[in-house]
């Protein structure tokens, strides 16, 4: 457990949202991947998801979670979100509507709420790790709690 609570934790904490929390020792640095965290876990890269934060070419800002092993498919996103085309937000403005850091972003307890897609390979697995908002904080949750917990819409997006 982060000597601190961060903000996922403490919205995990007073929403009741069945997670647990683990601590591993990575880099405490934004060039550390998801594949090395899921490394460093000794969790299969198809089982620790990371979480992105997109923009549309409209300003319209969410959040993917895709498995560490995959890479966003943007076409596919933006068609879900009836959008011509989405990118990776600026680091700027994902880190001030998160209120996470590079390589640390939660899906829980952002700043902003953003709407937020789950890619569907997450229902492979009992449970998925995502960031705890932290570097080296994973927290360990059903698919179906974080996408409860997020409003998240499931969906091919890898």
């Amino acid at each position: 457990m982060a000597k601190t609570e961060t903000a996922a934790q403490r919205y995990a904490r007073l929403n009741k949202i069945e997670a647990v929390f683990h601590l591993f020792d990575v880099s405490k640095n934004e060039k550390t991947t998801a594949l090395d965290m899921a490394k460093a876990a000794n969790v299969d890269p198809a089982r620790l998801f990371k979480t992105l934060v997109v923009a549309s070419d409209t300003g319209k800002l969410a959040c993917a979670i895709v498995p560490a092993n995959c890479e966003l498919d943007r076409k596919a996103l933006a068609r879900i979100m009836t959008v011509k085309r989405i990118d990776l937000a600026p680091r700027d403005i994902a880190m001030k509507s998160s209120g996470y850091q590079m390589g640390a972003c939660s899906p829980l307890g952002q700043k902003k709420v953003l709407p937020v897609f789950l890619d569907d390979s997450a229902n492979a697995f009992e449970t998925i790790y995502v960031s705890g908002g932290a570097y080296g904080l994973q927290m360990e949750i059903a698919a179906a709690e974080l996408a409860h917990a997020t409003n998240a819409t499931l969906a091919r997006i890898t």
